[in-house]
């Protein structure tokens, strides 16, 4: 059976985001699958991220009182052999969701298992992971010591032809980006 990760993107008011870090920090810190809590920099502002596996099951999440607009929550199933775990890892993440044509998932699970080894020589990804509920896609994390780093490696992968896996473009859909940065108490710094 393969690994799973579930995340959790909370929309907030705008200027909210530091009271929900803040309200956060009590009730994932600690916690068992904990495996990181990231601000949005780039990409739709406003907005924290959280990835567990597995999620504990008594997990209070702060609400409208300190700013929190909407919850959204993906379970994802992790392939290319990747396996995040706390650890330090750099100050810029890259998280990236594809829209999986219909009909495309293995073929799309499959080109990414062949092309990440590769891509990892360059700079290795912290969790590579196809949908395991709602719509079909694909995403990604890979995190860089910084946005200089970030335009290097892709350079580098893209030159190298490392990247993207070839084939792949045709199968996938709507593309949405964002850089985030760890928060102070994120085990994946």
């Amino acid at each position: 059976m393969s690994a799973s990760v579930e995340t959790f993107v909370l929309t907030c008011r705008s200027g909210s985001v530091p009271q929900v870090v803040a309200a956060l920090e009590a009730h994932l810190v600690g916690r068992a699958g904990f495996l990181g809590c990231w601000t949005t920099e780039l990409g739709n502002l406003n907005e924290v991220v959280v990835m567990f596996s597995p999620t504990p099951a008594d997990l209070v999440w702060p609400g409208d009182e300190v700013g929190v607009e909407r919850i959204d929550h993906h379970g994802w199933t992790l392939i290319a052999d990747t396996k995040p775990a706390p650890g330090t890892y750099g100050g810029a993440y890259e998280f990236r969701i594809y829209d999986v044509l219909p009909g495309h998932e293995a073929d799309v699970a499959a080109l990414m298992e062949a092309a990440v080894p590769a891509r990892a020589t360059i700079s290795p990804a912290y969790a590579v992971m196809m949908s395991s509920d709602g719509p079909s896609r694909l995403a990604h994390f890979w995190p860089y010591g910084d946005l200089a780093e970030r335009a290097e490696k892709r350079k580098e992968a893209v030159t190298s032809g490392a990247w993207p896996p070839k084939g792949i473009l045709p199968m996938l859909g709507t593309m949405r980006n964002a850089i985030l940065t760890p928060v102070a108490y994120s085990p994946s710094i």
